[in-house]
C-alpha cells in the first residue's frame, strides 16, 4: 500500500516537472501609470462648493484673530479679562467651524475618489499618483487632472439634476 502511493508520488512529481505541463512565457503588459495633480483638483472643488469656502475663509479669519489675542495677552498694559473672554469665544467658535471643515473636506474627498476611480477606469489605468507625492517625472500626456476635473462636473451635473 505504502509503496504504490510512492510509485503515484514520483510519478506525479515526473509528470509535473514535464516540460508539457510548464506554463508557456506570457507577455504582460506593462502597467498603465497616470498622474494627477490632487491639490489643484482639491481647489478646484472647494472653490466651486460655496458653503465649504465660507467655512475655510471663516476659520482662516478666526485664526488669524486667535493669534492677534494671544499676542496682545503677552502685553501687560491689556485688559486681559475681555482678552481671555474673547479667546474662550474664539476657540468655541473654531471648534464648531473645524468639524464643518472635516464634514467638508470628507465630501469633497469623496467627490474626487469617485472622479479618481471613473477616469481611471476609462483610461484603464493600473496607478495613478499625485504630482507631489514622489513623482519626480512624468510625461504631460500621462497627466490626467484635466481629465478628473471634467469628471468632476459630470458627476456634480448629475448629482444636481437628481435633487430637482
Amino acid at each position: 500500500m505504502r509503496s504504490g502511493a510512492l510509485i503515484f508520488a514520483v510519478a506525479l512529481a515526473a509528470l509535473l516537472s514535464c516540460s508539457y505541463f510548464k506554463k508557456k512565457d506570457v507577455v504582460v503588459p506593462p502597467p498603465v501609470i497616470r498622474y494627477m495633480n490632487l491639490k489643484a483638483v482639491y481647489n478646484f472643488v472647494l472653490n466651486r462648493n460655496r458653503d465649504a469656502l465660507d467655512v475655510r475663509i471663516k476659520l482662516d479669519e478666526k485664526l488669524s484673530r486667535m493669534k492677534e489675542v494671544q499676542r496682545e495677552l503677552d502685553e501687560p498694559a491689556t485688559d486681559h479679562v475681555a482678552l481671555l473672554d474673547e479667546y474662550r469665544r474664539l476657540d468655541s467658535e473654531l471648534s464648531a467651524l473645524k468639524g464643518k471643515s472635516k464634514y467638508y473636506k470628507g465630501k469633497i474627498l469623496s467627490l474626487i475618489d469617485r472622479a479618481v476611480k471613473n477616469v481611471a477606469k476609462k483610461e484603464k489605468a493600473d496607478f495613478i499618483y499625485n504630482i507631489g507625492d514622489e513623482l519626480i517625472y512624468a510625461k504631460k500626456e500621462h497627466d490626467i487632472t484635466e481629465d478628473i476635473l471634467r469628471e468632476i462636473l459630470r458627476l456634480e451635473e448629475r448629482s444636481a439634476s437628481e435633487s430637482r
